[in-house]
């Protein structure tokens, strides 16, 4: 099994609409169906290589519902000098490899009331209507979380050495995503709940979206988004808004919104105006929006091409008339944060922000995570320079 199995590929007509409609590529339908089957013969073409910003985006556009994303990172992935090695940083950012890995790193820096709430949450649930499930990166919230009067109604479930498997996946490293499935499965599929709220929406994707449509896992509850939730709670009257944002912001989706479909697109936007943010559009928005450009590095492991797609985005949230950028994804969040002081455009991570409007408080703001991150990945920057066995992501030189 691999990426690209989770479709019937004799059913693309090469009509390639997926790559016209593509924000970034934007290449004319004949040339665009003549890629789509190079790629289905084996090929990867320099277009893809030097442009793709694997952004998922495609998937959304095919009118035969294929999955040209998960086609181009099978390609990606196949590359001749990725079959013997990878960069050491990649297994570094992988829950579940052998070695140091950088959530762990994290956590490990944690005080001991934070340690003592993980505990806590990796204990197994009972049953219950709703469970919220928070993943690698709202574990570093936990005090927060836990201390939440907006999310007091939800048991909060939250084993630490589980992970929804992005990072995995947008590598392009299919034997430890399959690896990390099994892990989470096992668990989650155990779970007695009728909703699974997810803190992040990478999560929301995975465990809702590509865990059964490509790995053929599917829970047996509705995965939700922690948006949803408070947009339904807020409408019901169960959420009053405390503390109005009061402020105008650019939305940007993070890519795998597209995977969620318009509806959390709009739920996005509803609910970010339910708490008193007016919303703001830029050029590219829903499923042609412009990405973070993290998802890019799996395409060479080059950072130059990360900050070229983030200029493009920011220079769209001034263009749109204002420096705050709504962010509902962590990872762009920490992606952007360097590039937007300089490009001095404000980013709202939109979790956070929420959880204020309807009345919390909140002490550990994700910006004042960054001081970690840099030490952490300081203290690793020696990995940049070794290689990784690509079957046991263990580092070999």
């Amino acid at each position: 099994m691999s990426f690209m199995d989770c479709c019937d590929w004799t059913k693309c007509t090469q009509c390639g609409t997926c790559l016209n409609q593509c924000p970034v590529l934007k290449l004319d339908k004949k040339e665009g169906g003549e890629i789509i089957l190079h790629m289905i013969e084996g090929g990867l073409p320099d277009s893809i290589l030097n442009q793709c910003t694997l952004c998922m985006s495609c998937n959304s556009f095919c009118p035969e519902d294929l999955r040209p994303y998960e086609l181009i990172l099978q390609r990606v992935s196949e590359q001749p000098e990725r079959r013997n090695s990878l960069p050491g940083l990649v297994p570094y950012f992988l829950m579940g490899t052998p070695g140091p890995v950088f959530f762990p790193d994290l956590y490990a820096m944690q005080n001991q009331e934070e340690k003592a709430v993980l505990d806590k949450w990796g204990e197994f649930p009972e049953p219950s209507e709703e469970l919220l499930w928070i993943g690698c990166i709202g574990r570093l919230f936990c005090k927060d979380l836990e201390n939440s009067k907006v999310l007091a109604s939800l048991p909060k479930f939250s084993p630490a050495d589980l992970c929804c498997g992005e990072l995995h996946y947008r590598t392009g490293q299919w034997d430890a995503f399959m690896e990390n499935t099994d892990r989470v499965f096992s668990v989650l599929s155990k779970v007695e709940t009728k909703r699974l709220v997810c803190y992040c929406g990478s999560c929301c994707t995975f465990l809702g979206t590509i865990l059964p449509e490509v790995a053929g896992r599917k829970l047996p509850y509705e995965v939700i988004s922690l948006y949803q939730w408070l947009l339904e709670k807020h409408q019901a009257g169960e959420l009053e808004l405390k503390k109005p944002l009061g402020y105008a912001a650019a939305v940007h989706e993070s890519c795998y919104a597209t995977e969620l479909g318009g509806d959390f697109q709009q739920t996005l936007r509803d609910v970010y105006q339910a708490a008193g943010c007016q919303v703001v559009e830029m050029e590219h928005t829903g499923a042609s929006a412009l990405t973070c450009g993290a998802a890019s590095v799996a395409r060479d492991f080059d950072l130059a091409s990360v900050v070229k797609v983030q200029a493009k985005r920011l220079k769209e949230v001034k263009d749109a008339g204002t420096r705050n950028m709504a962010l509902n994804c962590p990872g762009c969040y920490l992606t952007l944060a360097p590039h937007s002081w300089v490009k001095r455009v404000r980013l709202k991570y939109m979790p956070e922000e929420l959880l204020k409007a309807f009345g919390d408080d909140i002490t550990a703001p994700i910006s004042r995570l960054m001081p970690r991150v840099i030490y952490t990945l300081g203290k690793r920057a020696p990995l940049a320079w070794k290689k990784a066995d690509p079957k046991t992501m263990r580092i070999v030189s």
